[in-house]
């Protein structure tokens, strides 16, 4: 079974994404900080990590540096989110700095995510 990583420090968004991905056949894990997050990645390499720009103790940029600096996170698929950066410009600009796959900007549609995770992992 496939895993996804979910960084998320809204309860309400982290239960909608535990939800969708879960009835769709991927097994989730949840951090809600960002050094969570990198502590949870090192724990166990999932097979792609959804990230919120806007997290305590460590943002998601640097939550995304972190881990694609590593030999393990380097080939892993990362999807940024953001409700803060919501122009097309700052989700290029940040997506490719950072070597994220790509940039959500919330609200998003819950379609357009699942589209999404199946071109960057596949089904489940």
């Amino acid at each position: 079974m496939k895993s996804i990583l979910i960084v998320e420090d809204d309860p309400l968004n982290a239960k909608l994404l535990t939800n969708l991905l879960e009835a769709h056949g991927y097994r989730t894990r949840l951090a809600t900080t960002g050094a969570e997050g990198v502590s949870a990645f090192g724990e166990e390499t999932p097979d792609l990590m959804l990230i919120d720009i806007q997290l305590p103790r460590k943002n998601g940029f640097e939550v995304c540096f972190e881990v694609k600096r590593s030999p393990q996170g380097r080939s892993m698929p990362v999807l940024l989110m953001s409700a803060v950066y919501t122009d097309q410009e700052h989700a290029t600009r940040y997506s490719e700095e950072l070597s994220a796959d790509g940039y959500l900007m919330k609200p998003f549609d819950m379609n357009v995510l699942m589209e999404r995770v199946h071109e960057l992992i596949g089904r489940s």
